[in-house]
């Protein structure tokens, strides 16, 4: 009896236990459907102790867990305040550059592209595909259908493999318009701003946001150091902060400075092979082109080749019509010519007379001498037979 109880007891255990994971289970895979994605077409992610919630067209928020308001408090209230872009007062925190952006949350760094589009929080590497869109967050690729979120794969880093969601992630904004980042110039091509180690929260911070970014070519701004944001160590904690901070942001500028001429040389080599394949390309159709034109002049020059005999043919039997006709004409010309000297030499009468006359006599003659002939031979004839 006692064996039927543990056995009954510890089949109740394992199947309570095995449903427990086969429910946790869906559950995850049904939020992993929407892994770093909320109905505010935002990625949220954790990024040394700070929620950063990037959109799909590069702009972003955040949110300090440390410093920030008690979101599970007050997200039920009306106009709550909780993150950056919703109006609560980070600056004691944040570093801007000279345009206004932000470009250090605590000892955070934040990187940006030439167009104003976030590229880089902290370790994590965003990327963008042709039509402006987040397509890549550290591990994770997003795929888009008709530039709607479709699906992902993969995971961000090790401390971001799954997203869980929470009441005030539907509360991210974007920027306002007059703060928006974003420019069709590039004009952060020439612009390096400089971050300074934070050690305690900055004192009369504020936001200095130069409006005009449509001059690409700002050099004269390009290296500025803004003394507000420089602090010194003045204990044992700072100090460590120091080593510690400057120990990381040297991994992160080495790791980005290598993506950076990875990406480079990848460029430049698929610019190569473009222009490889397009050299391949035009060098084909030259070919082909020439192909062709030779194959015209072949099938031309047979066809003139065919037709040449014809017109030989036709050139002699030109030629012969020719030289008959110039026989022909020569011929009348003479009988002409002939006939015009018959006509212009008039004869006498006594010319013409004396002429027949004397035709006469010798018709005479010779008729006299044939018949004397052949009397002659007759009578020997006949003296032959007696």
């Amino acid at each position: 009896m006692k064996r039927f109880i543990y056995f009954l007891v510890g089949f109740v255990f394992f199947s309570t236990s095995a449903w427990a994971n086969h429910s946790s289970l869906e559950v995850d895979s049904n939020t992993n459907y929407y892994w770093n994605f909320n109905p505010g077409q935002s990625f949220i992610f954790m990024e040394n102790g700070i929620e950063f919630s990037v959109f799909q067209d590069g702009q972003f928020d955040f949110y300090l867990p440390n410093y920030g308001p008690n979101v599970n408090v007050g997200i039920g209230n009306g106009n709550f305040n909780f993150s950056f872009n919703t109006g609560f007062n980070y600056n004691p925190f944040v570093q801007y550059d000279s345009f206004g952006l932000i470009i250090q949350i605590e000892n955070t760094p934040i990187f940006y592209d030439y167009y104003g589009r976030v590229n880089q929080i902290g370790n994590i590497p965003i990327f963008y595909n042709n039509f402006g869109f987040v397509h890549q967050i550290g591990g994770l690729r997003i795929f888009y259908r008709n530039n709607v979120f479709w699906r992902h794969r993969g995971f961000i880093n090790r401390v971001n493999r799954r997203y869980v969601w929470r009441p005030w992630h539907n509360y991210y904004v974007i920027p306002p318009a007059q703060f928006c980042a974003i420019s069709p110039y590039a004009y952060r091509q020439f612009y390096t701003p400089v971050r300074h180690i934070y050690y305690r929260p900055y004192t009369n911070n504020t936001r200095n946001f130069v409006r005009n970014r449509s001059n690409y070519n700002y050099r004269n701004n390009a290296n500025v150091r803004n003394n507000r944001y420089v602090q010194s160590p003045r204990n044992r904690r700072e100090r460590e902060i120091r080593s510690t901070v400057t120990r990381r942001n040297s991994d992160i500028n080495r790791t980005r400075n290598s993506r950076v001429s990875n990406a480079s040389s990848n460029r430049t080599s698929r610019h190569l092979a473009n222009n490889e394949t397009a050299r391949r390309r035009n060098n084909r159709e030259a070919s082909r082109t020439a192909d062709t034109y030779s194959i015209r002049n072949n099938r031309n020059s047979e066809s003139v080749r065919n037709s040449t005999p014809r017109n030989r043919n036709n050139v002699t039997k030109s030629r012969r019509s020719t030289s008959s006709e110039r026989l022909s004409s020569t011929r009348s010309t003479n009988r002409n010519s002939s006939a015009s000297q018959s006509r212009s030499r008039p004869q006498s009468k006594a010319t013409s007379t004396t002429r027949s006359s004397n035709r006469s006599r010798a018709t005479k003659a010779t008729n006299s001498r044939s018949r004397s002939n052949a009397t002659d031979a007759s009578r020997t004839s006949r003296s032959r037979t007696r």
